[in-house]
C-alpha cells in the first residue's frame, strides 16, 4: 500500500519536476553553505518517497497523544496531564509494534495498523509547555507537514498561544490545518456548538478564513473500544473523524498536499532568504555610502590641520625675522668705530658680546624647539582625534557590520604615545640641520668684520693724516693748503666709509643665510607634518577600505545570489502554475 501510494505519485509529470527542483535547490545550499536548510531540503526529498505525513499538533493537555491512540485503538503513546512528549514521534505502519531513537528529538514507532499503511502520524510536544525547546522542536518540524490535524481542548479552545501558533503556520508555511475539538465529552451540545461557532468566527477574524472542525472525545473513544460499546463509540465521533482522514481524504488530494508542501516549502525559504539578502545588500550600500562620507570627514579634517599648519609657519618666520632684527641691532650699534674703539679700551670681546645679545637672552634654537613641541602635540593631538572619530564611526553601527578597528582603547593609547615620541625625536633630529646657527662661527665672522674694518681704519686714517702732512710740506709752494686739506678729509671719511661697509656686508650675508635657512626649515616642518598627517589618514583609510572592499563584495555576492533566487522561485512558481497549485 505504501509503495502503491509512492509509484501513484512517481507516476505524475509534476513528480520529478518537484523532486528535480529540490535536488537542484540542495546544491545551492550547499554551495551557499546553508547546512541548516540543506538538511531540510534532504528532509524533504527522502520524504518524497514515504507516506504522507499528518502531523498533530496543539498545546499541552489538550488531548494530542490520547487522539493518536485513540485513532489507532490502542495506547500506543504515553498520556498524561503534563507535558509527556518531548520529542517528534513518527507513528508508521509495520509487521509489529517496534520502537527506535533516530535522534535526540526524532524517533519513530512501528504500529500494525491498516489506516497507516499510506499515512505517518506525527506526534509533537505541546505548543505552550513550560520546556520552551518543545515548542522550537514542534517548530523545527512544521516544514515536513502535508497536513497538520491541530488539537484544540473544548474546556479552554483558541487560547492566545494556540492563535500565535495557528498564525505562524498560516503565514511561515502556508499549511492546510483541520481542527480538531477534543474533551468534548466534558461540554453539553449546545456548549459544543457555542464554542464551534467561536472558533470558525474568531479564525475568520484573526486569520481570514474558515476553519474546518471535527469533534471528538478521545477518552470515551478509548473507553468505547475497551469495553466494547458502540453507543460511547458513536457519542466520541472518532469514526466521523477516522472516516474523514483515512478515506474522505483520498488519495490524490493526499499526493497533491505531498507534492505542494516542498513547493511552499521552497517557496517561503528562497523569499525569506531574498528578503534577508535585500537586506544584507541595503546595509551593504548604507555602510559604503557612510565610509565614503566618513572619508569626506577625513578629507575635511586634514585639510583643516594643513590650513592650521600655517601657524607654525608664521611662527617660524617669526624666529628668523627676530633673529634677523637682532643681528641688525647689533651690528648697527657695534659695528662702528667708536663703539669698536670703546670695547678696545674696555678690553671687550666683540664675539662674547655678539653671542650673549644676540643669542643669550631668547635663543632661536629653543624658540624652534618650542615651536616644533607645539607641532608634535598638535599631531599627536589630532591624531587622537582622527582614530577616535573613526572609532565612533565604527561602534555606531558595530551590531551591523562588526568592528573594524580591533585595537583595545588602552593599546591604542600606547600607540598614540609611542608614535609622539617617535615623531618628537624624528622632528628634532633631522631639524638639527635646517635649524641650527653655529653661534661660534657667527661670532668668529663678526670678530673678522670688526677687526679688518679696525685695521683698514687705522690704515686708512693714517694715510689720511699722513698725506695732509706729507702734501702740506711738499706741495704748499705749489698747491693750495686748502686743496691739500679737502684731500685729507676726503681720504679720511674714506676710513670712515669701511665700518658700514663691513656692516652692510656681513648683515647682506648673514640675512641670505638666514632666509635660505628659514625657506628650508618651514619647508621641512610643512613636508613633514603633511607627512605625518597623511600616514595616520591613510592608516585609518586602509582599515575603512579593507571594509568597504569587503561590503562590495557581499553586495556584489548577494546581488548574484538574488538573481540565482529568483530564477529558483520562477520555478516553483512555473511548476505550481502549470498544475494548478497556485
Amino acid at each position: 500500500m505504501v509503495l502503491s501510494f509512492a509509484n501513484k505519485l512517481k507516476d505524475r509529470e509534476i513528480y520529478k519536476q518537484v523532486v528535480d527542483l529540490l535536488q537542484d535547490s540542495k546544491k545551492y545550499f550547499i554551495k551557499t553553505g546553508d547546512k541548516v536548510v540543506e538538511k531540510k531540503v534532504t528532509d524533504l526529498i527522502v520524504q518524497m518517497e514515504a507516506p504522507f505525513y499528518l502531523l498533530v499538533a496543539g498545546e499541552y493537555n489538550a488531548g494530542k497523544s490520547s487522539f493518536i491512540n485513540a485513532l489507532c485503538g490502542e495506547k500506543i503513546l504515553q498520556e498524561g496531564p503534563t507535558p509527556t512528549t518531548n520529542k517528534i514521534t513518527l507513528l508508521t505502519v509495520g509487521e509489529t509494534r517496534t520502537t527506535e531513537e533516530i535522534d535526540d528529538h526524532l524517533s519513530r514507532i512501528t504500529y500494525p495498523l491498516d489506516n497507516l499503511n499510506d499515512v505517518t502520524l506525527i506526534d509533537t510536544p505541546g505548543t505552550n509547555s513550560i520546556i520552551l525547546e518543545h515548542k522550537d522542536i514542534t517548530e523545527s518540524f512544521i516544514h515536513r507537514a502535508e497536513l497538520v490535524l491541530f488539537v484544540m481542548s473544548a474546556d479552554h479552545p483558541l487560547t492566545e498561544s494556540e492563535r500565535d501558533f495557528l498564525q505562524f503556520l498560516r503565514d511561515k508555511w502556508g499549511r492546510k490545518v483541520l481542527y480538531i475539538l477534543n474533551k468534548i465529552d466534558l461540554k453539553t451540545p449546545d456548549e459544543i456548538e457555542q464554542i464551534t461557532t467561536f472558533v470558525e468566527k474568531n479564525c475568520y477574524r484573526l486569520m481570514g478564513f474558515e476553519p474546518k472542525i471535527l469533534n471528538v472525545s478521545a477518552l470515551n473513544a478509548t473507553k468505547a473500544r475497551e469495553t466494547k460499546d458502540k453507543a460511547l463509540l458513536r457519542a466520541s465521533n472518532i469514526e466521523e473523524v477516522e472516516d474523514f482522514i483515512f478515506d474522505k481524504l483520498d488519495l490524490e488530494t493526499k499526493m497533491d498536499f505531498k507534492l505542494l508542501n516542498p513547493l511552499k516549502y521552497l517557496d517561503n525559504v528562497y523569499k525569506d532568504l531574498r528578503l534577508k539578502l535585500e537586506s544584507k545588500m541595503s546595509c551593504c550600500n548604507t555602510d559604503i555610502r557612510n565610509i565614503e562620507r566618513f572619508e569626506n570627514r577625513l578629507m575635511s579634517k586634514k585639510q583643516d590641520m594643513i590650513d592650521y599648519s600655517s601657524k607654525y609657519k608664521t611662527e617660524i618666520q617669526v624666529v628668523f625675522t627676530r633673529l634677523k632684527e637682532k643681528v641688525e641691532n647689533f651690528v648697527n650699534y657695534n659695528l662702528t668705530a667708536r663703539s669698536v674703539i670703546m670695547m678696545k679700551i674696555a678690553r671687550e670681546k666683540i664675539d662674547d658680546k655678539f653671542k650673549r645679545e644676540v643669542y643669550g637672552i631668547s635663543s632661536p634654537g629653543a624658540d624652534l624647539d618650542r615651536i616644533l613641541e607645539d607641532i608634535t602635540e598638535y599631531i599627536a593631538r589630532n591624531n587622537r582625534t582622527l582614530w577616535h572619530m573613526a572609532r565612533e564611526y565604527n561602534e555606531s553601527g558595530a551590531e551591523n557590520r562588526g568592528h573594524i578597528f580591533l585595537n583595545s582603547d588602552a593599546a591604542k593609547e600606547q600607540n598614540f604615545n609611542d608614535r609622539k615620541s617617535e615623531l618628537q625625536m624624528a622632528l628634532k633630529e633631522r631639524s638639527r640641520e635646517y635649524r641650527e646657527i653655529d653661534m661660534e662661527r657667527e661670532g668668529e665672522k663678526i670678530k673678522t668684520a670688526v677687526q679688518g674694518g679696525l685695521l683698514n681704519f687705522i690704515v686708512v686714517e693714517g694715510l689720511a693724516i699722513g698725506l695732509g702732512v706729507g702734501l702740506t710740506t711738499m706741495l704748499s709752494f705749489v698747491v693750495p693748503p686748502l686743496t691739500i686739506i679737502v684731500l685729507a678729509a676726503i681720504t679720511a671719511c674714506v676710513g670712515f666709509v669701511i665700518f658700514p661697509y663691513k656692516r652692510k656686508a656681513y648683515r647682506s650675508e648673514f640675512f641670505k643665510r638666514i632666509d635660505t635657512l628659514n625657506e628650508r626649515f618651514t619647508s621641512f616642518i610643512m613636508f613633514e607634518m603633511e607627512k605625518v598627517i597623511d600616514l595616520v589618514i591613510e592608516d585609518i583609510q586602509n582599515n575603512m577600505s579593507a571594509y568597504r572592499d569587503l561590503r562590495w563584495s557581499e553586495r556584489e555576492e548577494s546581488n548574484k545570489r538574488v538573481s540565482d533566487i529568483d530564477e529558483m522561485v520562477e520555478r516553483v512558481k512555473v511548476i505550481m502554475r502549470k498544475n494548478g497549485m497556485e
